[in-house]
């Protein structure tokens, strides 16, 4: 199998590894619109694997995956294959070595040969001439000595060719180990910026959504029904311009010097308070008043079946003073998206 072919494959896996990843984060995308962030979900792919994960969990680990696996099939779809030239020097190197092995092992042969020769030649003239042992001795050791001296220095001759091949080879996979670097420091650089815009894409769509509170903390206090031009004006004259400075005033000092009663001004605070938790309407927060729910953190601790059959008398006292319809009247379901916002 050539090298195309194989990197071929291995972009391919990785490539539709990365398209599960990212179907994993649109499912999460999707289940987000639908759960609470901390609620446990049962994953898309590895539900088999992990039957129960928290969903913020699961969304960004879909997320990491998906741009980890981005990455990695980035890098083996644009990085060089290894220069066939490098392989070619590898290989006549890998020759050079070898054909130096083999003339050390000639030469050893040959060596041994010689000494070999020389033993029969001492043994010869230690035979023929007793007198003459001594000088053969020495011109042997001699010889000896020189072909030691003559191995010494093939050996060095060896060892600093290997260290300059050596040294070539780390020099030349030094820049391609560099010039992989580079690439995938590229790669990572544009997987961070896609990662920026998909972040900032979710957040659009979970604003689209996402229902949408009827009163923010920064709307005028005239918004709030109960509240007329004289009333909005006195408040104005006291430094109350917006809804939050409304919520968080004392209702016996907005009484004194106002002409509206304390318990009026605990009613406009009630209702401003549940008009800011997203899908609650005007009618809702007057039912939710009436069951004693008057701020966001009493309705976050409720129980949707609970506080169902609390509203229950309430929304039926409303009905029939015509104060609400039937088709006005909030389900349970309705209900539990109240409490699930009010938590967030």
């Amino acid at each position: 199998m050539s090298a195309h072919l194989k990197r071929g494959l291995i972009v391919w896996i990785l490539g539709f590894l990365t398209f599960l990843a990212a179907m994993n984060t649109l499912y999460a995308v999707i289940l987000g619109i639908e759960k609470d962030a901390g609620e446990p979900v049962n994953p898309y792919l590895i539900r088999y694997v992990i039957p129960d994960i928290p969903l913020h969990y699961y969304f960004w680990g879909s997320v990491v995956a998906t741009c980890a696996l981005l990455a990695v099939t980035s890098v083996f779809a644009f990085r060089r294959l290894p220069d066939k030239h490098l392989f070619w020097k590898i290989d006549k190197i890998d020759e050079g070595i070898a054909d130096n092995a083999e003339t050390m092992r000639a030469t050893q042969r040959s060596l041994l040969i010689d000494l070999a020769d020389g033993r029969k030649a001492r043994e010869e003239l230690i035979s023929k001439v007793g007198t003459s042992l001594a000088d053969t001795r020495k011109e042997t050791l001699s010889r000896l000595e020189r072909h030691e001296k003559v191995i010494q220095e093939m050996n060095k001759d060896v060892q600093r060719t290997t260290r300059q091949m050596a040294s070539r080879i780390e020099q030349e996979h030094g820049k391609a180990i560099e010039q992989m670097n580079a690439t995938l420091e590229k790669a990572v650089k544009k997987q961070a910026a896609q990662i920026k815009a998909m972040t900032k894409r979710v957040e659009k769509l979970e604003q689209r959504l996402l229902p949408q509170p009827k009163l923010t903390s920064q709307n005028k206090p005239e918004v709030i029904r109960g509240i007329g031009r004289q009333l909005g004006k006195e408040l104005r004259t006291l430094g109350i311009t917006t809804v939050a400075e409304l919520i968080t005033a004392d209702p016996r000092t907005l009484a004194k010097e106002t002409r509206a009663t304390r318990d009026m001004i605990k009613h406009l605070q009630t209702t401003a308070q549940l008009l800011m938790i997203p899908s609650i309407e005007e009618n809702h927060a007057e039912l939710l008043e009436e069951a004693g729910i008057t701020t966001r953190t009493d309705l976050a601790r409720q129980e949707p079946i609970q506080l169902s059959q609390k509203l229950q008398p309430i929304v039926k006292t409303y009905i029939e003073q015509k104060k609400l319809t039937e088709r006005e009247k909030p389900t349970i379901e309705e209900i539990s998206l109240w409490i699930k916002q009010a938590k967030i």
